[in-house]
């Protein structure tokens, strides 16, 4: 099968590449123009961005389906309407150039963070409604671009929407949020945790759902991908444990986290760096699902989530190997 993706070089591109390329298929990879990839066999390079129409034009002419992973993501507490129209407006782009070239099958990565999550203590699953989250967010483009590909399904095109939770695992090259934060915790730069966590699923599993979506699963239906619900605490302490220590990092309550958030970001202009934590970051950890059931991509995708412990594992393995940590 001929595949063309969008946000190859990501976290999830990079599990999912060599997946794909394993089982045969040969790959259309949109990249930025300035990026010059090292050649790999069966795949083929197409230098342009969402809002170039002509080289998403390019890049899905002759493929038999299209994986759009790309997304601007930000956990900034303010607004960011460009990112959210290069997100929406990307996605409606390559919609109709998906369309328009025939292409049978278009998968759409969507977010947990699309859906209301709430109970937050009570099971969840797709028929959970839209999230409605802040104008102009990262969320509300992900509660739209969804949509948008939802619509789309019929006449000829088949869509298929993926929603992963917290993706954490190896490969993880920018690093990403979720890797950044191992990163810190590992090397003892996180003084300490707050009450709160996230259902974390491996980038590992999401991929192989991913490929099992070109050939399986139900047009015009929404697959959640979890894989289990930890605390921060036990985050810190499987990472304490695999670097050798039974010590885990103190939790101080949230009204001292807020207190010390005007210090962070200032902190954070100073140096020049991103905020190790956001208003919306926080808000992300304490309002999220304990029970997200993804019987349903289990059942279709063959989607078998592995645990968090073997996780933390080969993701830490995986930063000392690539020279991120010592």
């Amino acid at each position: 099968m001929n595949i063309a993706i969008t946000g190859a070089t990501g976290h999830i591109g990079s599990a999912l590449v060599p997946q794909l390329l394993s089982q045969g298929h040969t790959l259309k990879l949109l990249i930025r123009q300035k990026s010059e990839p090292r050649p790999m066999a069966g795949v083929q390079y197409f230098h342009g961005n969402l809002v170039d129409e002509e080289s998403l034009t390019h890049l899905v002419t002759g493929a038999d389906a299209v994986i759009h992973l790309a997304a601007i993501i930000s956990m900034e507490d303010r607004p960011d309407p460009g990112a959210f129209w290069v997100n929406t407006k990307g996605t409606s782009n390559l919609l109709q150039a998906t369309k328009l070239a025939g292409v049978k099958r278009f998968i759409y990565i969507s977010s947990i963070n699309a859906f209301n999550q709430q109970p937050y203590d009570a099971r969840m699953d797709e028929t959970n409604g839209p999230s409605k989250p802040a104008l102009y967010t990262y969320d509300h483009s992900k509660v739209l671009s969804q949509q948008m590909a939802l619509n789309q399904n019929g006449d000829g095109m088949e869509v298929l929407v993926l929603a992963p939770t917290g993706v954490v695992g190896p490969y993880d090259h920018k690093p990403s949020l979720m890797g950044q934060a191992i990163l810190k915790i590992y090397k003892g730069q996180v003084p300490a945790l707050f009450p709160g966590g996230v259902d974390f699923v491996d980038v590992r599993d999401v991929a192989s759902a991913i490929a099992s979506s070109l050939m399986s699963g139900t047009p015009g239906s929404t697959y959640l991908l979890s894989g289990k619900w930890a605390s921060l605490v036990e985050m810190g302490r499987q990472i304490s444990l695999q670097k050798g220590q039974k010590k885990s990092l103190p939790s101080v309550p949230l009204w001292m986290v807020f207190t010390f958030l005007p210090l962070v970001k200032f902190w954070a202009k100073l140096t020049d760096g991103a905020p190790i934590y956001t208003r919306r970051s926080i808000e992300n950890l304490i309002y999220s699902n304990q029970q997200i059931d993804h019987s349903l991509a289990s059942a279709e995708l063959g989607f078998n989530p592995r645990p968090l412990s073997e996780t933390i594992h080969d993701t830490i393995d995986w930063f000392i190997q690539a020279g991120y940590l010592t």
